[in-house]
């Protein structure tokens, strides 16, 4: 139910702000983590900051845009000091909306337990086959890697509120989206960590797909909205403007459907299939709250 009620808790709150006077924008940084594999390009039409921003360039030709690899925590502070930059397929979140303005990008399926076959029998599990996080969290045998700075969804953050009383839970903070993680989990390194689904057919290496396995964890099971996010300043919302309007297209919504729609695995497609179809047809328009701001 929270991925429903967030679009609308937004817009409420977005009607009691005071109105900001944007500002020109000739030129946007876009600040990415995104590149799972260390060996290819920032824009790699893998990724989704490279699929974007080639999508934007004949339709705001006015507008340089430029690519930036850094890390999730160093791009949040970049937005937190209302530096012109912007950030794509970022999960959207109450506490973020005080530092950045949003345009919804993708629904995407819940984050999962991805974790080394060899350990998922010592996993706390529910009787739905859940993993049970606060019990896994606190389980000393297992060791955990998750980014230092990413927001896993909300239903998920809140379990990893106290993450400083787990000691066998590492943060990193690697340039790429977590793909680094996952491979270290292959070799053995760390027992788990949290990623979607799709990480696994992401990575770029045979060993880890035979190595490791995703599960669902215990209330997490909403899908999680993605977004784009520009800082909380008169640039940042002229940005985000520009943004949703060309996204705001049918084009638009093509586009980041079809980047998503080739890593769902057949089961997510027919679980959350009509709900992104729903969210699709919404965002081949611009959004007409961030629009009249």
């Amino acid at each position: 139910m929270l991925a429903r009620a967030l679009p609308l808790l937004i817009l409420a709150l977005a009607a009691l702000a005071p109105r900001v006077q944007a500002q020109p924008v000739t030129r946007i940084t876009w600040v990415t983590a995104d590149t799972n594999n260390p060996g290819r390009a920032a824009a790699d039409a893998n990724g989704m900051t490279g699929r974007l921003v080639d999508f934007l360039r004949p339709r705001w030709p006015q507008v340089e845009h430029e690519i930036l690899i850094a890390n999730a925590k160093r791009g949040w502070q970049m937005i937190e000091a209302g530096q012109q930059v912007c950030r794509a397929n970022t999960v959207r979140t109450p506490e973020r909306e005080k530092l950045a303005y949003f345009t919804n990008m993708q629904l995407t399926p819940p984050v999962q337990l991805i974790v080394r076959r060899d350990r998922v029998a010592l996993l706390p599990r529910n009787a739905a086959g859940e993993v049970v996080l606060p019990r896994l969290l606190a389980d000393t045998r297992l060791r955990g890697a998750l980014v230092d700075g990413r927001s896993y969804g909300t239903a998920v953050d809140e379990q990893l509120s106290d993450l400083a009383r787990h000691k066998q839970v590492t943060l990193y903070s690697p340039k790429d989206f977590g793909g680094r993680l996952l491979q270290m989990l292959a070799l053995d390194r760390a027992d788990y960590a949290i990623d979607f689904d799709m990480a696994l057919v992401m990575v770029d290496s045979t060993q880890a797909l035979h190595a490791l396995q995703s599960l669902p964890i215990q209330g997490a099971s909403e899908p999680v909205m993605g977004a784009v996010a520009c800082p909380r300043t008169p640039w940042g919302l002229a940005a985000i403007r520009g943004i949703d309007r060309a996204l705001g297209s049918p084009a638009g919504a093509t586009m980041l459907r079809e980047s998503l729609q080739r890593w769902l695995t057949p089961e997510a497609r027919a679980h959350y299939g009509a709900r992104m179809d729903a969210f699709y047809r919404e965002r081949a328009r611009p959004t007409a709250a961030l629009q009249q701001r």
